[in-house]
């Protein structure tokens, strides 16, 4: 039982003495003829009054001591939190919350907390979030009282609420955050700082203060931070004033903004801080990154472009700034250079400029990006806040769409002469037929990000950038500091568009799946006698025909390149669309139905284009094009239309005449991809795939070897080289490298890419290898170099390792989120089968039990690589029965569950459709 300064008999006095004065007050109002009998009906109330309230505090008592998961919080399927939460925010308004914290101790944190609130009935209990916290004291209205706690939320009886203004106080203890949530304690092995820092998405900020902590519950926030006296205090508005005392400093805040719970940050530390003082805006610009990595950060690389950035969105928006401060924080908990948006804070993993192996351009851009999409989350997710998380991809879609805009501005987007594919169509394409299928109560489905940018450039389109702009403009004036649904917004867009948007998020949003169109011709004297486009839906449980505005392109072959001859534009629909514009046209060599991809729609290579292609793709000069076609024969290869050995017949042919980095790199991540289908499949067709590996290794090396004039196309072929790196010539030749024995002409081996190099040696078991790991550790002593080491040690091909990692995955909550994020993705390479089958049905079977232990952020990483795989129909169908058996999964495991169903689809459809 959590431990009170309130005891039980103190309680039962006060209960008492309220249940007196009720009494007293009622019986003077009674008539003197009546007296005696009210006076003993008085007494007899007042004890079964006193006896009602002992059971009740006794009932308190255990529903602390023995939790009791309120509704509020048991209900795991994500349609009952959703209806719970609804119900909550019908009767809440006016939240705020006062916050006072103290830092000052190393295994926990203690706090006091005021939340006031307007309460619209009293007729049901209500929860109050709080996150496995030990009690001091709890006040309801001026009563100090001994609360209802189950260790996740107070529950508070409605007799002891009142309509209208209602406080509660609570004073508590603790621990700092695990799995990478809450308020998270970071101690640098370089120098012993500490740092702090929060992520609160989603349902987090419990860990971190009571709340009711949902994002349609805006509150605002006052806080008042104690710390030791090295360390600066960052929040979601600037420091008010900063007291000094002899052991401590206290940091006090103004009342910020109304904000989510998850929207509200706090990050404590030693942290080295740097100003923008050149900025034109009225705005400070920050940046704080800890001491050890200080000494390497030039905060003007960081500072460049944000103000540019800044007055862009403005103009662009035709909306203010919603903030008075925005502050970028260089992390040490983050991973896999993700980062994390909060009003007027954006976390950024910091090993984005910690040997990156970038050159000083990609750098640059890979900064702009993170800091604009923290700049574009300011006004879509911290001033507009989707009601519930199955709507978040709308805003996370507008950051998108925005971010993209103002790196076109700043000279980071494709340059209209050379664009490329857009990569979010192809990952859209993937995710919708899983996401969009699955409504979790809002007015739309959670269709997923990627799809959600692609329907806005549809949207954008199709109405107009100015009427769009105009309808964000409507949207972010009504609901600034709300909270608002996919429906708000394409209102908001209706209106100025003067167009009803119903049946176009019908056939874009609300309809799973991607349609694929494929050109139908016959050619007589080499001329077209007869061509159409036909139409196919995206499966059969999702029958749609749409009808969309497309470009179509025709080719014909050149000595030295594909002419682009004729292009039409032309709307199809249905299943079949004569195109009788073509008839006469000189028979092409090439038809791409979705040039210059202005339709959403995947493309399916007719018989003829696709024999051009497989030989001649590197003569398609432009880019976009080449791009596109890349991407339309991967995409083929997935839906199991296009063998996987076609495919890299293709790549052999053409990819080592590459010279444009983005395509390579977008060509080389797919090729990764093939191989590990290629190790999945092993010991079937052993033959061609020990050809085909053997052949991407020699590949790579060969290129690598005669771009030492071209550092970055190097780099490219370099990596995928090593990851390329399977047989026992191509382990020993990398070995060398690493050790100096041998050299490429032109490259340089960075510290990224020794790591790299010790990685795989140790995935592959080379002789030797585990002894690089020491010996590159006592030279590299920076955090990146101990994540690289646990990233090599996880990956040696070795029962007893496994086993160790998987129990410390499954169970150890005291190791960073950081170090269980690495392990996790690398302790089952697709090529360890075995060693993964041994733990399968372990995994399995204890999904549920982990799922309801661990964060959802925990979960995504867990779902993404430790959902056993086999690439059989065996395993989909275990894959099938868990889905089916084991319910009251969280909303992020059960999604993970189905992405990884379809990913077993996928790959059996490749290793049946190979070599066939």
């Amino acid at each position: 039982m959590p431990s009170l300064s309130l005891t039980k008999s103190h309680s039962l006095v006060l209960l008492s003495h309220s249940v007196k004065k009720s009494v007293s007050v009622a019986t003077r109002h009674s008539t003197a003829t009546h007296h005696s009998t009210a006076g003993n009906q008085a007494v007899n109330l007042l004890r079964v009054c006193l006896l009602c309230l002992v059971s009740l505090l006794l009932i308190s008592c255990n529903s602390t001591s023995q939790p009791k998961v309120h509704d509020s919080v048991s209900l795991n399927s994500s349609a009952a939190k959703l209806a719970l939460a609804q119900s909550r925010r019908a009767r809440i308004a006016e939240v705020s919350y006062q916050i006072t914290l103290d830092l000052t101790q190393a295994e926990h944190f203690s706090g006091s907390t005021q939340v006031n609130f307007q309460l619209a009935d009293t007729s049901t209990p209500l929860s109050l979030d709080l996150l496995r916290a030990d009690i001091k004291s709890f006040t309801i209205n001026g009563h100090k009282i001994y609360p209802s706690y189950n260790g996740k939320a107070f529950i508070l009886s409605p007799s002891l609420l009142v309509p209208g203004s209602n406080t509660v106080e609570i004073s508590y203890t603790q621990n700092y955050g695990n799995n990478g949530m809450g308020l998270v304690r970071f101690v640098d092995p370089t120098d012993a700082n500490v740092y702090l820092e929060s992520n609160f998405s989603p349902n987090a900020a419990s860990m971190m203060f009571p709340s009711f902590d949902q994002p349609d519950l805006k509150a605002s926030y006052s806080l008042n931070v104690t710390v030791p006296k090295d360390w600066v205090v960052i929040s979601s508005v600037k420091e008010q004033s900063v007291i000094d005392s002899s052991e401590s400093n206290q940091w006090q805040f103004p009342t910020s903004p109304i904000l989510s719970p998850h929207m509200f940050s706090l990050h404590a530390g030693a942290y080295r801080v740097w100003q923008d003082d050149s900025a034109k805006s009225s705005y400070p610009i920050r940046l704080f990154a800890r001491q050890a990595i200080a000494d390497d950060i030039s905060p003007q690389v960081w500072f460049e472009d944000i103000d540019k950035g800044l007055h862009f969105m403005r103009e662009y928006l035709q909306t203010p700034y919603p903030f008075n401060k925005f502050d970028l924080l260089l992390s040490p908990t983050l991973t896999n250079n993700d980062s994390l948006a909060s009003a007027a804070v954006t976390s950024i993993d910091e090993n984005i400029v910690l040997f990156a192996g970038l050159s000083p351009q990609e750098q640059q851009k890979r900064i702009a990006v993170t800091s604009m999409t923290g700049l574009s989350a300011q006004w879509f997710g911290a001033l507009i806040t989707m009601n519930w998380w199955d709507e978040s991809w709308l805003n996370m879609s507008l950051r998108s769409l925005i971010t993209n805009k103002t790196l076109a501005q700043l000279g980071y987007g494709p340059q209209e002469s050379k664009q490329f594919y857009d990569p979010i169509k192809s990952r859209a394409y993937m995710d919708d037929v899983l996401f969009a299928n699955h409504v979790y109560g809002s007015g739309l489905p959670s269709v997923g990000v990627f799809k959600g940018e692609a329907s806005l450039l549809g949207l954008e389109q199709l109405i107009g950038e100015s009427d769009f702009r105009l309808g964000l403009k409507s949207y972010l004036e009504k609901f600034a500091y709300l909270s608002a649904s996919p429906t708000d917004f394409f209102a908001s867009q209706s209106i100025n568009a003067k167009r009803d948007l119903t049946q176009w998020q019908q056939n874009w949003l609300l309809t799973p799946g991607v349609n694929t169109l494929r050109a139908e011709f016959t050619c007589k004297n080499n001329r077209i006698s007869e061509f159409s486009l036909l139409q196919f839906p995206a499966s059969e449980q999702s029958p749609t025909l749409r009808e969309q505005k497309i470009t179509l392109a025709l080719f014909t072959k050149g000595r030295n390149e594909l002419h682009r001859v004729r292009t039409i534009s032309l709307t199809y629909k249905g299943e079949k669309t004569p195109v009788k514009q073509l008839n006469g046209t000189r028979c092409p060599d090439l038809v791409y139905p979705n040039y210059l991809d202005s339709g959403y729609v995947k493309v399916n290579l007719d018989e003829r284009s696709l024999e051009t292609v497989k030989q001649h793709l590197n003569m398609v000069s432009e880019p976009q094009l080449r791009s596109m076609l890349w991407q339309s024969l991967w995409e083929s290869v997935s839906d199991g239309e296009l063998a996987l050995n076609e495919y890299l017949g293709v790549v052999f042919i053409n990819l080592p005449k590459e010279q444009d980095s983005a395509i390579l790199e977008q060509v080389l991540i797919k090729l990764n991809q093939s191989k590990a289908y290629l190790e999945q499949i092993l010991p079937n067709h052993s033959s061609y795939i020990q050809m085909a590996l053997k052949g991407l290794e020699q590949m790579s090396l060969r290129k690598t070897m005669v771009n030492g004039e071209n550092a970055d196309i190097q780099r490219l072929w370099f990596n995928a080289y090593i990851q390329f790196s399977r047989s026992q010539d191509a382990l020993t030749h990398l070995a060398k490298l690493l050790a100096g024995n041998s050299s490429i002409k032109g490259l340089k081996i960075d510290q990224q890419m020794r790591w790299s190099i010790i990685t795989q040696l140790n995935r592959y078991d080379y002789l030797g290898s585990r002894s690089l790991i020491d010996q590159e550790l006592s030279t590299d002593l920076s955090q990146r170099g101990k994540n690289s080491a646990i990233a090599a040690r996880v990956s040696r091909p070795e029962a007893g390792i496994k086993r160790y990692w998987l129990t410390h995955i499954q169970h150890d909550s005291q190791l960073p989120f950081s170090t269980l994020s690495i392990a996790m993705a690398h302790l089952y390479p697709r090529e360890q089968q075995r060693l993964s089958s041994a733990s399968s049905e372990q995994r399995l079977e204890s999904l549920t039990r982990v799922d309801e232990q661990k964060s959802d952020r925990f979960m995504k990483l867990y779902g993404r690589y430790l959902i056993p795989t086999r690439c059989t129909h065996g395993g989909i169908a275990i894959l099938e029965k868990t889905i089916n058996t084991q319910h009251g999964l969280s909303a992020t495991t059960r999604k993970a569950l189905l992405q990884t169903h379809q990913s077993e689809l996928r790959c059996v459809a490749i290793k049946e459709r190979l070599l066939n």
